[in-house]
Parts: C-alpha cells; sequence; structure tokens
C-alpha cells in the first residue's frame, strides 16, 4: 500500500480568524447605560411586586380572611368591582409589566449589555 502523507486529522473548509467573537470589536459600554437600564428594572420590579401583593390579598380576600393584619383599613378605598374582574386587570398589568421588563432587557442585550451587569 501506499503512504498517506499529510495530517491525521480530516480538516474541512477554510481556517478562519480566530478573533474572540464580535463582542471584541463592540464598542464598550458606558456605566451610566447599565445603571440606566439598572434603574429601569428596579423601577419595573418594584411594581410587579406591588401588583403581586395586591393579587395576594384580593385572593385571600375571596377566600374570607381579613384583609391585611389590622382588618379594615380606613384610609384606602374599596371598590365594588367583582373580585374576578379585579384580579383579571391585576394580572393583565403584570403581563404587561414583565413585556416592558422583557423589553428593557432586550435593548440593553442589544447595547452589547451582558445581563449579569444589570442584577
Amino acid at each position: 500500500m501506499a503512504e498517506v502523507s499529510g495530517s491525521a486529522i480530516s480538516q474541512v473548509g477554510e481556517e478562519k480568524n480566530s478573533s474572540p467573537g464580535k463582542n471584541a470589536t463592540a464598542k464598550p459600554t458606558s456605566s451610566q447605560a447599565v445603571a440606566a437600564y439598572r434603574k429601569q428594572l428596579t423601577t419595573l420590579q418594584a411594581q410587579i411586586v406591588g401588583v403581586d401583593k395586591q393579587i395576594a390579598d384580593l385572593k385571600s380576600f375571596s377566600k374570607g380572611e381579613k384583609p391585611g393584619a389590622n382588618g379594615m383599613q380606613l384610609h384606602k378605598g374599596y371598590s365594588t368591582e367583582p373580585i374576578e374582574d379585579q384580579l383579571r386587570k391585576l394580572e393583565e398589568k403584570r403581563k404587561g409589566l414583565a413585556a416592558k421588563m422583557d423589553a428593557v432587557l432586550d435593548a440593553a442585550r442589544k447595547q452589547g449589555i451582558e445581563p449579569g451587569l444589570l442584577r
């Protein structure tokens, strides 16, 4: 048999530049942009927590539990709207806030900001 010369490893295609990736050529993100995105996310997260608390309160009220630790809260207004409708509106509001958070994260990602920097 004839001897085979060359490499024992099969190679297909051309060798490409071994650059670290697109992020190496992208401009570095400013700390101001990161802080602005972080502030937006913090605000949205706080709003989601508030909506979640309202949902939990309404669900516990619909089960017959007292509203809050002090019972009736005279400084708050009470709605005559059915609880199911209130819950539906709060769930829609929560979904909208979550969508806004996703949009902020996508915008940050498009500018090259890693999600870990926003936490």
